[in-house]
């Protein structure tokens, strides 16, 4: 087994082409054999207790495992241990979720020798699994009570018509604005629907970007925090204005929620060679390195964004709408001081 195909290839360079991490422990828990992906998820391991305190696994949703339910101890007991799925940290400091497998291997008398371990990253699918079902739940709560509260509102504006007009412009301000916010998240919804499908609605039109994000300033709430450096004169592209308004209130609104009281939230609009770019800084704490990779990722929220409710679909469908208008959007920069986003757009 140590060579194949009439010696030319060896057990090792097959396992080094594969994409996927697999390490031999031997009874003693050594480390007999690990291929070049594992090394490169975790680093050189001499054994078993190396390997745990190097990527300290824990359950797909954080919690503690004891030592001796890890799949590869269990192995090494004899157990075959098929799709355990393990929240581990790569040598970059990234955590991931891997699907594991392990299977102990037996001499000739049946007595076992080492253990085979095959990782298979699911991070992406475990995000969209969590990801549906926090959005299945927000939904339920979300759909629910902007229902209740406009019919509580409606019942209120009728007796309040006639009596006090005062009172039912307002009541009748918050069944307008309940509306909003539902039709927000059905069209969220719908959107994410269409663009998995391969089908994005954008009928870009000439318009002036710098008059867009101006006008996309002053209807935030919170208008006077932000710090706007935009130049005077006309900045066109082609761009479908509903759509670009999306992109832009997604990224203005996260960065109010992100940034801290009594600071300002920066927004530059800039000309860059043949794109007019777009930069929103915060002053938030900044995002964690193992958070940056999925941001753009569908259902995905980071564990501050969770507090503010949404969908997790806001980031990801901004993406889909830039790169529809053969535009870019990323995370630029971001630290203790705060993160910047920026939005990229063909100039005219």
């Amino acid at each position: 087994m140590d060579e194949l195909d009439g010696g030319n290839i060896s057990l090792r360079d097959l396992l080094d082409a594969l994409p996927v991490p697999v390490i031999v422990y031997g009874i003693d828990g050594t480390v007999l054999l690990a291929n070049r992906a594992r090394k490169d998820f975790a680093g050189e391991v001499a054994s078993l207790s190396d390997a745990i305190a190097r990527t300290h696994p824990v359950s797909e949703e954080g919690e503690p495992v004891p030592r001796d339910e890890l799949p590869a101890v269990r192995a090494l007991r004899g157990e075959t241990v098929l799709g355990e799925r393990l929240r581990l940290h790569g040598a970059d400091g990234h955590s991931e979720v891997l699907l594991v497998n392990a299977t102990p291997l037996r001499d000739r008398n049946g007595a076992i020798t080492s253990a085979v371990v095959v990782f298979h990253d699911i991070t992406a699918i475990s995000d969209l699994e969590r990801g549906r079902r926090e959005l299945f739940a927000m939904t339920n709560h979300d759909l629910r009570t902007p229902l209740t509260v406009i019919l509580g509102f409606a019942q209120l504006a009728k007796k309040a018509i006639g009596r006090d007009p005062d009172r039912a412009q307002r009541t009748l301000d918050d069944i307008e604005r309940q509306t909003r916010r539902m039709i927000r998240l059905v069209q969220d919804l719908l959107d994410v629907a269409r663009f998995e499908s391969g089908v994005i609605p954008v009928v870009p039109e000439p318009g002036d970007l710098a008059a867009r994000v101006r006008d996309a300033v002053a209807r935030q709430p919170s208008a006077e925090r932000f710090t706007v450096t935009i130049p005077d004169e006309a900045m066109p592209a082609f761009f479908d204005p509903d759509r670009v308004d999306q992109i832009l209130d997604n990224l203005l609104s996260n960065a109010i929620r992100h940034t801290q009281p009594g600071t300002a939230v920066e927004v530059r609009l800039v000309r860059e060679g043949s794109e007019l770019v777009l930069r929103v800084i915060d002053r938030g704490g900044g995002i964690a390195a193992d958070e940056r990779a999925r941001l753009f990722r569908p259902f995905y929220q980071t564990p501050r964004g969770r507090q503010y409710g949404g969908t997790g679909l806001g980031l990801h469908i901004s993406r889909r709408i830039a790169e529809a208008h053969r535009g870019r959007l990323w995370l630029e920069s971001t630290g203790p001081d705060g993160s910047t986003f920026a939005f990229a757009l063909p100039a005219i």
